[in-house]
């Protein structure tokens, strides 16, 4: 029986970051904390933040662009989002103890 290869992983372009020393030391005392390195950290953090940096660049796009309106929408939009997530990962700890 022939033994199947894994297909390759999708390759990935690079992009050169240089932390400032308080950065890099956190991204090191995490690594350490969680047993995975540097980078796979920073690429994962930033992989979490991207609705985050996507509605900061529509943001600025529409101040860049004069849209004070569009920007306080996207702004808010943004808020509410968040608001979104902290409340539904809170939302357990309400019912705790009621029944």
């Amino acid at each position: 029986m022939a033994t199947r290869k894994a297909p390759p992983a999708p390759k990935r372009d690079r992009l050169a970051l240089t932390p400032s020393p308080a950065l890099r030391a956190a991204l090191e005392d995490l690594s350490e904390a969680l047993n995975k390195p540097p980078a796979t950290l920073a690429a994962d953090l930033l992989t979490e933040m991207i609705p985050q940096l996507e509605g900061i660049a529509k943001i600025a796009r529409a101040t860049k662009a004069g849209n004070k309106a569009a920007a306080k929408k996207a702004l808010q939009h943004m808020i509410g989002d968040s608001m979104a997530e902290v409340i539904a990962q809170q939302q357990p700890d309400l019912y705790k103890g009621k029944r």
